[in-house]
């Protein structure tokens, strides 16, 4: 069970966000809440988590100021931190790339996105632990023995292209190598430890991770520990080919992502969740919104909000509808809601908006010379 600290200076968010979900049914557990960033720096004494969900504004120590303590004070890189904010992403992306953070949930908190991003940081901080206890605890570093930068970069050209007789060919031709050279076990423990690594760092760089791959690599750990030779070899061509049949499905994931535009054109006004369309699309929710939001830059929930605010201006300038049933035609059953979400994004109401176009649009329809 990972630990989890909740960090805001509103009561309603620190008595409220740990009951939106069962967060044991996604393997986390609320460790720790904290009325500001001092506050929870005081409480990483005696309880330190694996994730830590902030607000950015609150009083004595905000939330930037809190991660960089962890991140500069602590020396801690691998904390995983999500912002949670009634702002706008974009004001902090900047800041918030140069300590690393996950990602951001905006209030009020959607419990599909949070869901999904849990479901990220899990499959994470699971494979940190299996790589270090592999990597660092099983596996004994020989420096003067190695494969060939050569073998690798031919076999990752085969994998990248999904060339799957080359791949097969390849891995046999490094396991006769094993054999003629009749290498200590050890030092066959560190190849093929290296070279898993490099082959499941070369798929997940190019988008993440997918179940098929993630439990062929534990199996491939086993059999390294107890060199099974004859199935490692199985288990490294079978990973192989699912890394390259993964690799030629990143590749078509401009036409995914199209496809979720188009429905989001077609269908903003409606309640769209991501979990729904990765339910039409017959796809992983997590993977689909790593998806979208490696394409397009923004997360899913944001790209529908752009939408629904660029038609509500439409409307505003095109009809003369009440602002909440402006706000009901593009998707927000709530007027005040609507108000803020126009406001973060326009810097004025939604009624400013109208009346500052229309007055635009008067002043440019006079005649030449009319004062």
């Amino acid at each position: 069970m990972y630990k989890v600290m909740i960090v805001d200076d509103e009561p309603s968010i620190r008595t409220g966000l740990p009951k939106i979900i069962d967060w044991e049914a996604y393997d986390f557990s609320i460790s720790a809440v904290a009325r500001n960033g001092d506050d929870a720096v005081h409480k990483l004494e005696n309880n330190y988590p694996d994730l830590i969900i902030t607000d950015i504004k609150m009083p004595i120590l905000d939330g930037f100021g809190l991660i960089h303590h962890i991140r500069k004070e602590l020396n801690d890189a691998k904390m995983f931190f999500i912002i949670l904010s009634c702002y706008d992403e974009f004001k902090f992306a900047k800041r918030a790339l140069q300590y690393n953070v996950k990602s951001f949930l905006i209030k009020p908190v959607d419990e599909g996105e949070l869901i999904t991003l849990l479901g990220e940081i899990r499959k994470e901080l699971s494979q940190e632990s299996t790589f270090a206890d592999f990597y660092y605890g099983r596996v004994e570093a020989f420096s003067h023995h190695y494969l060939a930068i050569e073998e690798f970069k031919l076999l990752a050209e085969a994998i990248e292209n999904n060339r799957t007789a080359e791949v097969k060919m390849l891995i046999a031709t490094i396991f006769h190598r094993f054999e003629l050279e009749k290498l200590h076990p050890n030092i066959v423990r560190t190849h093929l430890g290296n070279f898993l690594i490099n082959i499941c760092t070369l798929v997940k760089e190019m988008g993440g991770t997918v179940e098929a791959i993630n439990s062929k690599e534990r199996l491939m750990a086993v059999h390294i520990n107890n060199l099974n030779v004859t199935r490692l070899q199985n288990l490294f061509v079978d990973l192989a080919l699912n890394c390259a049949q993964y690799i030629n499905d990143l590749k078509k994931s401009s036409s995914i992502v199209n496809q979720v535009k188009q429905y989001v054109e077609k269908h903003y006004a409606k309640n769209l969740k991501l979990k729904e369309m990765a339910e039409l699309l017959y796809m992983n929710p997590a993977y689909l919104g790593q998806l979208f939001k490696k394409e397009t830059g923004i997360l899913f929930n944001h790209y529908v909000n752009d939408k629904r605010l660029q038609n509500a201006k439409k409307l505003l300038l095109r009809t003369d509808l009440p602002i909440y049933q402006v706000a009901e035609r593009v998707g927000y059953q709530n007027v005040d809601y609507f108000i803020c979400k126009f406001k973060e994004r326009e810097n004025c109401t939604p009624l400013e908006y109208k009346n500052s176009q229309r007055k635009f649009e008067k002043f440019s329809e006079r005649p030449r010379g009319w004062a």
